[in-house]
């Protein structure tokens, strides 16, 4: 006849039993700490990657918002830090980081940008001046490089150079309807004087600028032009109106925001920098579409 085992013998396997099922919690919660640790990893990891490529320049190649980029990133890097692929994310962050690094601290930048910048002896009389846009903010006024244009065509006009200029203007939908970077150009053009303004009809790239005055020049009888833009979009603009069989001459503008020059500090080689991606990438797509050789 089995008889019930002793209260030690009792007391010993409860003591086990309850040193497993602590064992066996404590496991669990490890396991579930390690996998929200993953997900925190791969968030932050995610918004390194997107600070690194909104300084680098990658929202204004694609036309979107700095921070657009920020939770589609944070998003995926979460999602794959639950993977195998942390450790690679983790460590191309680390690789873009070290890249900025250099990027801002080292004179890589200076030679690379240098390409960019295109500026032509001027004729002594051009028939017109042309100033390209540089958008429209969303109060109605002009951008700060779209203000050194123009301050540059007007030191051109009032240097007699060509006696008109051509303004080329945006459009800008926002929550109070269309915006137009007109009013602002003729408010700034009108504090110079009272110099000859033809505003073309609203644009959404180079190459639509380059079309409408081309048009333009084609009704006038117009046979030389000076082209002014940033000094970064300068080759870019020129290759473009020359595809549309304009004759035009580069004079890049000053450049206010960003010291195109010297490049002496760690942001203005980075913002350079963003500016070169923009270009390169532009470049390349004008060149893909047949608008630019």
């Amino acid at each position: 006849m089995a008889t019930p085992g002793s209260l030690s013998d009792r007391e010993g396997d409860n003591s086990h039993k309850a040193i497993y099922e602590r064992s066996t919690r404590e496991a669990s919660d490890g396991r579930a700490g390690g996998f929200w640790l993953r997900i925190a990893t791969g968030t932050m990891t995610g918004a390194v990657l997107a600070f690194v490529f909104s300084e680098v320049g990658a929202p204004q190649i694609f036309g979107v918002s700095r921070l657009v980029m920020f939770i589609p990133f944070m998003t995926v890097g979460g999602l794959l830090g639950t993977t195998r692929f942390l450790k690679a994310i983790v460590m191309f962050a680390l690789l873009t980081v070290l890249f900025v690094w250099i990027v801002s601290y080292t004179d890589i930048v200076r030679s690379l940008a240098r390409g960019l910048i295109r500026s032509d002896p001027l004729p002594p009389a051009a028939d017109a001046i042309v100033v390209l846009s540089a958008g429209v903010t969303a109060d109605g006024m002009l951008p700060q490089q779209g203000v050194d244009r123009l301050l540059k065509g007007l030191e051109l006009w009032k240097a007699g150079r060509a006696p008109r200029i051509v303004l080329t203007r945006e459009l800008r939908k926002t929550a109070r309807g269309w915006i137009s970077t007109s009013s602002d150009q003729k408010r700034l053009i009108a504090l110079a004087g009272q110099p000859q303004v033809i505003l073309t009809s609203p644009v959404t790239s180079t190459r639509d600028e380059a079309v409408r005055v081309a048009a333009l020049a084609r009704r006038q009888g117009w046979k030389s032009l000076i082209l002014v833009t940033s000094p970064f979009h300068s080759r870019r603009a020129c290759a473009t109106f020359e595809g549309v069989g304009l004759d035009v001459a580069c004079a890049p503008s000053d450049s206010r925001d960003i010291a195109v020059r010297n490049r002496a500090g760690p942001d203005d080689r980075l913002r350079a920098f963003g500016m070169l991606m923009y270009e390169i990438a532009g470049t390349i797509r004008y060149r893909q579409a047949g608008w630019i050789r």
